[in-house]
């Protein structure tokens, strides 16, 4: 994080008792001044300002006296308020307020035997740290780590971490990239959180945002030519890729988050807003850079793309052996099976309906164009040959995920949109499919309490925009009584408590992700031992797996408004529960009255 111009890391770093070396790219400015802060209550004074050295491409350095960690400062430009660090290592007080100097190695970390999990191990658990528990805080989320590693969970991915305005936030309005956000606890914290993760062999994931900067506290383009002028996003600015320094910003916070946080995986938001006209995109730059790290570690790391357009040499790739992400989000399953619970439910701007998924079964994907057009069989069939679906191995599949629930109105889960019967008659056909897995929290309990969407903001009048923007996204819905996201209750209603969870749905979640990891060691859960089948008068769909002299099934009936269980000739109504391991040549069956899982 140096430039070869100065020497001089970027940010704020202790070099001694007293001293804090600072590097900040700001080519807008003239002057600098590194501001000192002392804050007593409510109340802050500038109690000490150093000029830093300017260079001739606007970097500035310097070494300053009289701060050490846990001090605090802010840059002044040209004689303007002072802002943040561009690349504060923490934001104690929000986005506002002073940044903070933190030492990076003062956490003692114990992970020094960590290798990581392989990609065929892989089930991942997504959370919010604010949600997770009653406290919202990285401590806590440890307590819970345990019951997460008896469920079968070997990964956990976070909600974005980078500092957000307000109170609370989903996360995606990030404006400080090196900053995990001050409400969930501090940076050694974070770091506690990861090394607990990793003595109970979990690996940990990190969602980050790079396709845009979040709408208050963005003081980037004060700094220097941050903000594109060709391009804009839904959400905020978008990041100016033809600047070089802009683009080395991204690509060091990539790897700052693996070798600060040991984080083992990162996940890129809606990287097909991540606009770029340079001959190399800015993709493959950050592809090529983890790539190179990843090489140098001794433990498996991933980078995950997540992109909500069909994307034929994403997934070719994958498929080739030289993917360009280790894994990559593919919601079509989920969507197309919200479609038959529900089909008046409509949470993405794509189309599905209930038949796509037997299409969604088979492919992993029901295929279209970018604008939302079917694409033939024969197009398929030229992307993906049905003699090679290794790139579902590479797809990450999830029966609900934030976006899934929170993009209802009311931020619903799906057995509350169809029933918990419905519910686990799915599980299984995302949990014993060759994908990746994901759960987000909160499904394996069936818990009542809602994801809404939430996201507070200091500026009264972004909170207004975009608790207006909610009622004209769903002008259909009666709000009366319905928290808007700003609320604090929006936010608080999405903790768990012990009263409004389904143990029933928790034992059969544990029960699959066992079989999910029996089926692995013993070789016959993968995509080359797959076949499906699908009975779409019947509503009951069928993964077959071929293994040796022997077939597993697993059968489910989708159906939220039928009472009356799976019936397969030569099996019955009335399932055994299943071995660790299928017996010689048994049929044994697994599950309720909607789902039935036998070997034959």
């Amino acid at each position: 994080m140096s430039h070869p111009l100065v020497g001089c890391p970027l940010g704020a770093f202790p070099i001694a008792v007293g001293q804090t070396r600072f590097g900040v790219w700001a080519p807008k400015a003239k002057r600098l001044f590194v501001e000192l802060i002392h804050r007593d209550g409510d109340s802050e004074t500038v109690v000490a300002s150093h000029p830093l050295e300017r260079d001739e491409t606007g970097f500035f350095c310097g070494v300053v006296d009289g701060c050490s960690t846990g001090g605090l400062y802010r840059f002044k430009l040209d004689g303007n308020p002072g802002r943040p660090d561009p690349r504060s290592r923490f934001q104690p007080l929000g986005v506002h307020g002073p940044s903070q100097v933190v030492d990076s190695d003062s956490f003692d970390w114990t992970d020094q035997d960590w290798r990581g999990v392989q990609k065929r191990d892989l089930v991942i658990y997504e959370l919010h740290v604010g949600s997770f528990t009653l406290q919202g805080t990285y401590t806590s989320a440890i307590e819970r780590l345990d019951e997460l590693k008896q469920l079968g969970i070997t990964a956990i991915e976070l909600l974005p971490l980078a500092q957000t305005p307000g109170r609370w936030n989903w996360g995606y309005d990030g404006v400080n990239y090196f900053a995990p956000r001050n409400t969930f606890g501090t940076p050694d914290e974070l770091k506690a959180f990861v090394d607990a993760c990793h003595a109970r062999q979990i690996a940990v994931i990190n969602d980050v945002v790079y396709n845009h900067v979040g709408p208050e506290g963005n003081y980037l383009s004060e700094f220097g030519t941050y903000r594109s002028k060709k391009y804009g996003t839904p959400w905020g600015d978008a990041f100016n890729f033809d600047s070089q320094q802009v683009r080395q910003f991204v690509i060091d916070n990539v790897l700052f988050w693996v070798d600060e946080y040991h984080f083992d995986g990162l996940r890129l938001d809606a990287v097909h807003y991540m606009f770029d006209d340079q001959e190399k995109h800015i993709l493959t730059e950050i592809q090529e850079q983890f790539l190179a790290y990843s090489e140098k570690l001794d433990r498996r790391i991933y980078l995950i793309g997540e992109s909500n357009i069909y994307d034929p040499e994403l997934v070719g790739d994958v498929a080739g052996g030289n993917p360009n992400y280790d894994a990559i989000w593919s919601d079509c399953l989920m969507h197309s099976i919200y479609a038959l619970g529900n089909p008046e439910i409509r949470l993405t701007d794509r189309d599905y309906v209930a038949t796509d998924v037997a299409e969604a079964l088979e492919h992993a994907y029901v295929f279209t164009t970018p604008q939302g057009t079917r694409v033939t069989p024969e197009l398929r069939r030229q992307n993906h040959p049905d003699e090679d679906r290794r790139y579902i191995e590479s797809l990450i599949m999830a029966l609900q995920t934030h976006d899934s629930v929170g993009n209802h109105p009311h931020g619903k889960r799906l057995h509350q949109l169809t029933s918990i019967e419905f519910q686990m008659a799915a599980a299984p056909l995302i949990l014993l499919y060759p994908s990746i897995p994901m759960i987000f929290m909160g499904e394996e309990w069936s818990a009542e309490s809602p994801f809404p969407f939430f996201a507070d903001f200091e500026d009264r009048s972004l909170r207004r925009a975009v608790d207006q923007g909610r009622r004209d996204e769903y002008p259909q819905h009666d709000w009366t009584g319905t928290p808007m996201p700003s609320t604090r209750a929006a936010f608080h209603s999405t903790k768990s408590t012990t009263e409004d969870l389904n143990h029933e749905t928790n034992r059969w979640y544990r029960q699959l992700l066992q079989f999910r990891k029996n089926g692995i060691e013993d070789g016959w859960l993968n995509v080359g031992n797959l076949s499906t089948h699908s009975d779409l008068n019947a509503n009951t769909y069928r993964l077959t797996y071929s293994f040796g002299e022997k077939e597993i099934h697993i059968c489910a009936r989708l159906d939220r408004n039928s009472t009356n269980s799976v019936a397969i000739d030569g099996l019955g109504e009335n399932p055994i529960l299943l071995d660790s391991r299928f017996g010689n040549g048994e049929k044994r069956s697994l599950a309720g009255e909607h789902c039935l899982i036998w070997t034959e």
